[in-house]
């Protein structure tokens, strides 16, 4: 059962539920109080795109489960992990135990402060500890290796680290940073109010670095809130009505979505992806209404032995393309479809397929969000005639400040509000948004023929045991080309793979290379990994 108290170790026992005061803390704490809370909001507003000289609206209305926390009530949510809960108000005597020696070492001021924090209820404490405070907050991976973006963290950037991320100290001086390494919360306590997250300035994440090094990305906490409320209300998350992640707040993903925990008021589960015996128990839960689900681990528990119920929460969303056979063998298991969403580290969410169970369709994202203005085209005053594909163009009211560390940040590309988006796509006529490749996704062979990579790799995906594919571009002695990368059962060979290709595309839309793979490489944020399906490709021989 989900915790109604903290549930503690003995050291812990003696700070008290949440709110309470300790004559004997070595830190002092000022946090504002929380306020009472407010009722779900209300049902959606109309959804507004843009595909032609003259924007369209269209309406619908979505029946909410449970209740809404107001904006101005954010709290520490419970969060399960590894099959045990930590209750709000554990997690927030942590917080109010970190806030108090990072104010202790470095004072209450506008300048930046980074953390490094993981998919773990600890990570969250600290989360709350920062966005508390009056500085920017930049969420760090756990892997240095991802420090390393353009342009660099500040010479001496304070970094908070966790006691169990205590082994990064060195790593942050090789960066210029100057590592802060946390006391551990369960020999000390502080007392105060509960701390009120995402009450502070904004939080800095970055984009994958699948294309390059990762970009710092600001993201105001008003935004983030606003956000996580719209998420919230169009997956229906309320205060019995939780989400599972897999992915840490350092990544776009999973800051959107821990945004919507907080909005809502709704518990939080971390899942690890490489154990799905412990995710399947989580899944079943009932307190569990989403899951933003990765490719990997919806494979997994679609093909493994069950040992018990097949139970999952109601929304199952991806936000990768699903190949027909996984999206059938999902259904067939679970009796719930798996549903696409689309979205950002710089636009924050876009759309998503939140329609009636018979309604979800594996080859679109949804439709747009209330508030999520969309156009197609290479300018958004000059948008494609409605059905064609063209460049996506987002504008709302909870896109990111810009790229860079407050306060220098900035918007390259920005017209009048609207994001250019690196996908290209189109709408089809009921208002559903359909991804339709990447503007880097196409390319001129050495032919002089032109393909689309991503269309490729669509074809690949619908071949049966095929899990996911990669096609990216390759620069060969004899011009350009490009190979694929194939996660697929071991049934399968490049000449079943070339053959089945082969009836579907014409011959200068073959891969040059297949190189297949028992599982995709991936960056930390679940993400398939480019840069390594490139170096995987290049040391194979024509196939």
């Amino acid at each position: 059962m989900r915790p109604t108290r903290p549930c503690v170790t003995s050291a812990q026992g003696r700070r008290g539920a949440r709110g309470s005061r300790s004559t004997s803390s070595p830190w002092r704490s000022s946090s504002r109080a929380r306020r009472t809370r407010s009722p779900w909001w209300s049902d959606c507003a109309a959804i507004t795109t843009c595909t032609t000289s003259r924007r369209t609206s269209s309406a619908f209305r979505h029946r909410s489960s449970g209740a809404n926390a107001s904006m101005s009530t954010l709290r520490t949510p419970d969060v399960l992990a590894a099959g045990r809960w930590w209750s709000g108000d554990q997690l927030d005597t942590m917080a109010r135990v970190w806030r108090a020696a990072v104010v202790e070492r470095f004072g209450e001021s506008d300048r930046l402060i980074a953390a490094a924090v993981g998919a773990s209820p600890e990570s969250v404490a600290l989360f709350t500890a920062l966005t508390s405070l009056p500085s920017p907050a930049v969420l760090l991976p756990p892997d240095a290796r991802a420090w390393r973006t353009e342009p660099a963290i500040p010479i001496g950037t304070p970094v908070a680290l966790m006691p169990a991320m205590a082994s990064l100290a060195p790593e942050a001086e090789r960066f210029g940073l100057i590592p802060f390494v946390l006391p551990d919360a369960s020999t000390c306590s502080v007392g105060g109010a509960p701390l009120r997250p995402l009450d502070g300035p904004g939080v800095v994440v970055f984009t994958s670095g699948s294309t390059g090094l990762p970009k710092p990305v600001f993201v105001k906490s008003e935004r983030l809130r606003r956000a996580g409320s719209a998420r919230a209300r169009a997956v229906g998350l309320g205060r019995e009505a939780g989400a599972l992640i897999g992915s840490s707040p350092a990544h776009g993903q999973g800051l959107q979505y821990l945004g919507a925990v907080l909005a809502s008021g709704c518990p939080l589960g971390f899942l690890d992806p490489r154990d799905h015996r412990l995710a399947l128990d989580a899944l079943a839960r009932p307190m569990f209404r989403c899951w933003r689900a990765t490719a990997h681990l919806v494979e997994a528990v679609s093909r493994c032995v069950l040992t018990g119920p097949a139970i999952v929460p109601p929304f199952c969303i991806l936000g990768a393309p699903i190949s027909p056979s996984l999206f059938n063998a999902f259904q067939d298991r679970f009796g719930v479809p798996l549903r696409q969403g689309y979205s950002s580290t710089e636009t924050a969410l876009v759309a998503v397929d939140n329609g009636p169970p018979a309604d979800v369709r594996p080859d679109t994202v949804g439709r747009p969000f209330p508030g999520v203005e969309v156009c197609f085209g290479e300018h958004p005053e000059k948008p494609e005639p409605a059905g064609e594909i063209g460049r996506i163009w987002i504008r709302s009211s909870w896109q990111m400040a810009g790229y860079g560390f407050p306060p220098h940040v900035e918007r390259p590309g920005d017209v009048d509000g609207w994001w250019p988006t690196r996908d290209l796509g189109t709408m089809t006529a009921d208002g559903r948004l359909k991804l339709a490749g990447r503007l880097d996704d196409a390319v001129r062979t050495r032919d002089n023929r032109v393909v689309n990579l991503e269309a490729v790799a669509t074809h690949l995906r619908e071949i049966p045991f095929i899990v996911e594919a990669v096609v990216v571009p390759l620069d060969t002695a004899s011009g350009r080309s490009f190979g694929a990368v194939v996660e697929c059962a071991p049934s399968l060979s490049v000449d079943v793979i070339r053959g089945k290709l082969a009836d579907s595309l014409p011959p200068w839309s073959w891969p040059r290379v297949v190189k297949i793979v028992p599982a995709l490489p991936r960056l930390a944020n679940g993400k398939a990994d480019r840069r390594a399906c490139e170096t995987l490709l290049g040391q194979e021989r024509p196939t």
